[in-house]
C-alpha cells in the first residue's frame, strides 16, 4: 500500500469518527468523501456539493476528474455544475435559486466564474487555498464580474478546524499530479 493511499485511508477513519459541532461541518464531511474519492481515482482530492439551503437536503455532488476523465475543466464545483445543469437542462439558473454549494477547497479562478454565471448566490469552502484559490481576492476580477457577484456569499465555511484542516491535507497529497498537466 502507498504511502498516500495509507494517509487517505487514515483520513477517512477520522472522518467516519468525527462528531460534527459547527453550522457547516455536515457539508463539510460530504465535502471530504468526495475529496478523498477524487483523491483515490488520481486526481486532485478537492470534493463539491450542492445542497438545499432550508432543508441542508444534498442534491448533487462532484469531485475532480481532471484525469480520470482527460478533461481540464473537471474541477469538483465543475463536474457537480455539469451534471446539475444536465438533469435541469434550460431550468438550471431557476433551480438553483434557493441552493448553496460546498466545497473542500476554495475556489480557483475558472470554478469561481462558473458559479457566479450559474447564478448560485451561497458558496462556502472548508479550507482556504491561498496559493491558487479566488474567494480571497475575488476584489482582482474585472469589474463585471465584481458586479454580477454582488450581493453574493462567497466565504469560508463555518466548520471545525480539523474539517479544515484534513480538506487542506487531501489536496496537498495529490499535489504531485501538477507534474502531470
Amino acid at each position: 500500500m502507498s504511502n498516500i493511499t495509507s494517509q487517505l485511508r487514515q483520513l477517512e477513519e477520522q472522518l467516519q469518527g468525527f462528531a460534527p459541532s459547527r453550522k457547516h461541518d455536515l457539508f463539510g464531511v460530504e465535502t471530504l468523501k468526495g475529496a478523498i474519492a477524487a483523491a483515490k481515482s488520481g486526481n486532485f482530492g478537492v470534493g463539491a456539493i450542492l445542497a438545499e439551503t432550508s432543508t441542508g437536503k444534498i442534491l448533487c455532488r462532484g469531485h475532480n476528474r481532471v484525469f480520470s476523465e482527460n478533461r481540464s475543466d473537471l474541477h469538483a464545483e465543475m463536474d457537480l455544475l455539469n451534471s446539475f445543469e444536465e438533469v435541469h437542462k434550460d431550468k438550471s439558473r431557476d433551480a438553483l435559486k434557493g441552493l448553496t454549494l460546498y466545497t473542500s477547497l476554495e475556489s480557483c479562478p475558472m470554478c469561481l466564474c462558473r458559479i457566479i454565471t450559474a447564478g448560485l448566490t451561497e458558496v462556502y469552502h472548508i479550507a482556504d487555498d491561498v496559493g491558487g484559490g479566488m474567494v480571497h481576492i475575488r476584489q482582482q476580477l474585472p469589474p463585471i464580474w465584481q458586479d454580477i457577484a454582488k450581493g453574493r456569499v462567497f466565504k469560508k465555511a463555518d466548520c471545525s478546524d480539523v474539517l479544515s484542516d484534513m480538506a487542506q491535507q487531501v489536496f496537498l497529497l495529490t499535489m504531485n499530479l501538477n507534474d502531470r498537466l
